[in-house]
């Protein structure tokens, strides 16, 4: 794979990322543990804290900066 094709996958795949992220940021938060849980991983309950925190944390900065 060339160096063009590789920056291309990346940003390619990046943009996937994002649109997924923004995708499960319009879901509550028990609507994304759901989607997000498969049997024998964590549970429905540590979703939803991780989602929880997760959340807060790219999206309490991301506020902030746009304060300032």
């Amino acid at each position: 794979m060339n160096d063009l094709t590789r920056r291309q996958a990346i940003r390619d795949t990046a943009r996937i990322w994002r649109t997924g992220l923004d995708a499960m940021d319009q879901m509550t938060v028990t609507a994304a543990a759901h989607a997000c849980y498969s049997p024998g991983g964590p549970s429905l309950a540590e979703l939803e804290q991780r989602i929880k925190a997760d959340r807060a944390a790219r999206i309490a900065p991301a506020r902030h900066r746009t304060a300032a």
